[in-house]
């Protein structure tokens, strides 16, 4: 309860900076998501904590940089896909980090964007359907066997997200 009530003091300061400079915070869950790490609190470590964390400043600048891949890795009440509908729907997503992986957490690996544990199309179905209009950022993207092995794998990860994203657009 400290880590939190040390939290709302932070969110009551910066909120109302952030209102008045018309930004908005984003935070990122817990990664890996555990409720403690060497002995200290964490505090969105399993989906439906992104409600607390609303709940103790409601504001549009108090958002979350939902990072789908730590969410598809957590233990809790929500699944991956009610946590996007969720946070979607009530507009606080800030961004995404878009990310698949396999299993969960403490024994989970991060995949390419089409071959992991989540329906990435699904996944992109539920943004779509609430109207979620951010920023979609590739996430922990694996390397390809090439000379360059980062941006090979970043570009077949934004393809494929672009040509998905293009078939949600024209109702496929």
């Amino acid at each position: 309860e400290q880590l939190w009530s040390r939290f709302k003091w932070f969110l009551d300061e910066l909120v109302p900076v952030a209102e008045e400079a018309g930004v908005r915070l984003a935070l990122h869950p817990d990664d890996p998501p555990l409720e403690q790490l060497r002995g200290t609190a964490r505090l969105v470590w399993k989906p439906e904590l992104y409600r607390k964390v609303f709940d103790l400043h409601p504001s549009h600048a108090n958002a979350a940089e939902f990072c789908q891949g730590t969410i598809s890795e957590m233990v809790g009440e929500m699944d991956v896909y009610e946590a996007i509908e969720t946070y979607t729907a009530a507009k606080k997503i800030a961004y995404v980090h878009f990310r698949n992986v396999k299993g969960k957490v403490p024994n989970y690996y991060e995949m390419f964007v089409d071959d992991g544990d989540v329906d990435m199309i699904q996944a992109l179905r539920l943004y779509h359907k609430h109207g979620y209009d951010g920023v979609l950022i590739p996430d922990h993207t694996p390397g390809l066997e090439c000379a360059a092995p980062w941006h090979a794998g970043m570009a077949y990860a934004l393809g494929w997200m672009r040509a998905v994203i293009s078939m949600i657009e024209r109702g496929g």
